[in-house]
């Protein structure tokens, strides 16, 4: 439950503002306090503005097959759980641009990416792009979120080249969690750190700065723009790609 909370809160945060507010009263049951549409104008807040981003969707990224970018998972503690996909999984390939998972669909497959990389993508109402995450070579790939509680998917998850995964469905994985006190334990680490991953990511973009989101990336992952175009990471930091770029020249 508290993976799930911070989650939908992570996800929020890259939607404009004002769907972010209209959100917040939705599940409070505070519609009928909202009258008119706020529009984005009347809000200080810099965003990913992905029109152009869109347009260059056939751009190819460079993929690699290991990069320290979700630290938390990118440890050798789940050894045990990639044996099991290794063993029990079907081999698939996703080619550049395919889609591991679609949002508004729930996810009923999980995987571990053995080659290439996939990135996170929530598509706003307003029909814009945003990159919440990274998967990369080593590191499992799927909605957890959907996976486990069987709702609809918050993101669309697409290959950014071509990628192979080794993946299984809910049940295959359910049955290899309650075999045993191990297995258990097993996927209520992986829960942990997934929390561990989410919270420190609304905390950063809660409480720093965009040029100190950048920077710490850069320290743990300091050839990520070898592999992530620089309008997708600005859209990860939440901020607009001039904005990065600004930040780039004056870190240099």
């Amino acid at each position: 439950r508290p993976v799930a909370e911070l989650y939908e809160r992570t996800v929020l945060l890259h939607r404009p503002l004002s769907e972010r507010i209209r959100e917040f009263f939705r599940v409070r049951s505070f519609s009928y306090l909202w009258a008119e549409p706020i529009p984005e104008s009347d809000f200080l807040m810099e965003t990913s503005d992905f029109s152009a981003a869109a347009a260059a969707q056939g751009e190819a990224a460079s993929c690699v097959d290991r990069a320290p970018f979700n630290r938390y998972l990118a440890d050798g503690a789940f050894e045990p759980l990639a044996a099991f996909f290794r063993a029990e999984g079907t081999e698939r390939t996703y080619r550049n641009g395919e889609e591991f998972a679609r949002q508004g669909v729930r996810n009923r497959t999980c995987g571990l990416l053995l080659a290439g990389a996939f990135r996170y993508v929530h598509l706003t109402a307003d029909g814009e792009r945003r990159i919440v995450g990274y998967a990369f070579a080593g590191e499992f790939v799927g909605d957890y979120i959907s996976h486990c509680n069987g709702i609809p998917s918050w993101v669309s998850i697409e290959a950014m080249c071509d990628s192979r995964v080794t993946e299984v469905g809910t049940a295959v994985l359910e049955t290899f969690y309650a075999a045993d006190a191990a297995h258990e334990r097993l996927g209520r680490r992986l829960a942990e750190h997934l929390l561990a991953e989410v919270y420190e990511r609304l905390l950063e973009r809660c409480a720093a700065t965009p040029q100190e989101r950048y920077e710490r990336l850069l320290t743990r992952c300091p050839g990520v723009l070898d592999f992530i175009p620089l309008h997708e990471l600005a859209s990860y930091l939440g901020v607009r790609p001039e904005t990065l770029s600004r930040i780039r020249r004056r870190i240099r």
